[in-house]
């Protein structure tokens, strides 16, 4: 005791005042426990966004240089009086894409084949007959090949006497290059521009070497011979071709991404080749629908007038054919429980085409078919439509 008579106390905290403490820190910890969740959860998806993004605008690229490369080297006809036959894709082939419950048999690719006296044609579509009701779309050309020899050129001409002359440009073919080639004559004939195969009465493939084989040669000075590459090997039909399709697969190389939503494949690009394989090339993952729409000019004053999707002949698409649109809708990112896709109209949730056209050239998926397609979860999924469009410049 104190000599002023009062009592010493040691003062300290009683348990009330402890668990008090306590449960305030446990809630501070949760508050900054969730908002970090939020920003972790937040900055994964822009970065899966973000990829997806990147991953988008390359492999998006890559598509629209392949649209406007089609119809680069086609021929327009080929020769009167000769019998010559040639096969893209056999038939045994069957379907390249997978995941179709119903094994998609429109989307048979030896079903988009041309074989004399057919010219082949630059853009077909398979109108919906794909994975999801999707469009198949098959391009073709000579430079669509995955070889370098496929983006070269040259031409011959009387003066030359037929000699291929070695060029200092990258684009032209060298002689003695093993390049094999197709020759078209090009010119007028009863007043109709002409692009016919040249052949030596029975095959149209030949080594760009110097001298060319007389049946290859111009025949008169009125005669320009253009030679396009093709393969490094002996092709077995006068162009390249590359087939575009949506597919799922779960199996390596090809398994779906784990982050992509149920329903969803992969935009893919598959190169028929010369020797008869196919070889894929997987262009973007997430995609739900491909819509493909040819914008024509039918009466010939320039303007667009009609809209199809449907198969055209080679000589309509050369001279009707203003505009290629082609449509991709794809998620974007991961899955994020915190957002919720923006519905304004049930019965048109998402709209794969152009909302001014007539729905059958195009896709409108309901709610109800977005959620049977891609479970009751894909409000969930950021999503988007890409539009790629060409002007045809190679036809």
């Amino acid at each position: 005791m104190k000599s002023d008579g009062a009592v010493r106390r040691d003062q300290g905290y009683t348990l009330v005042e402890l668990v008090v403490v306590i449960f305030i820190f446990a809630v501070v910890m949760a508050l900054i426990s969730v908002s970090f969740n939020r920003i972790v959860s937040s900055s994964g998806q822009i970065v899966k966004s973000g990829e997806t993004d990147v991953g988008g605008l390359i492999g998006l690229e890559f598509f629209r240089c392949d649209l406007e490369l089609a119809g680069f080297g086609l021929p327009w006809s080929f020769p009167d009086n000769v019998l010559l036959t040639y096969v893209e894709i056999d038939p045994s082939k069957g379907v390249l894409m997978d995941g179709c419950p119903d094994g998609c048999p429109n989307a048979q690719p030896s079903k988009f084949n041309d074989s004399p006296p057919a010219a082949p044609r630059a853009y077909i579509i398979g109108n919906n007959v794909g994975y999801n009701g999707s469009d198949y779309l098959v391009l073709k050309g000579t430079a669509l090949g995955m070889k370098k020899t496929s983006r070269k050129w040259s031409y011959l001409n009387y003066s030359s006497i037929g000699d291929a002359k070695p060029s200092k440009s990258e684009v032209e073919l060298t002689p003695g290059n093993s390049d094999w080639v197709i020759s078209l004559r090009t010119g007028f004939r009863a007043g109709q521009a002409v692009r016919e195969l040249v052949t030596d009465g029975s095959t149209f493939q030949l080594l760009f070497n110097t001298p060319f084989p007389d049946a290859f040669k111009p025949t008169s000075k009125q005669d320009v011979f253009l030679v396009y590459g093709v393969d490094d090997s002996s092709p077995t039909f006068p162009f390249n071709r590359a087939d575009y399709f949506i597919s799922r697969n779960d199996k390596e190389p090809y398994k779906i991404s784990p982050i992509c939503a149920p329903g969803t494949g992969l935009l893919i690009k598959a190169v028929i080749n010369q020797n008869g394989s196919v070889t894929h090339y997987p262009i973007l993952e997430c995609v739900a629908d491909m819509q493909v729409v040819l914008y024509l000019d039918t009466n010939g004053d320039g303007q667009v007038d009609f809209h199809s999707n449907s198969q055209l002949a080679a000589s309509d698409l050369r001279e009707q054919l203003k505009e290629i649109r082609v449509y991709i809708l794809a998620q974007q990112g991961k899955k994020d429980p915190g957002y919720s896709y923006p519905v304004t109209d049930s019965d048109k949730a998402m709209i794969v085409g152009d909302a001014g056209l007539d729905p059958s050239l195009g896709r409108w998926w309901s709610q109800t078919d977005l959620s049977n397609t891609f479970g009751p979860d894909w409000r969930n999924y950021h999503w988007k439509v890409y539009t790629i469009v060409v002007q045809p410049k190679n036809l």
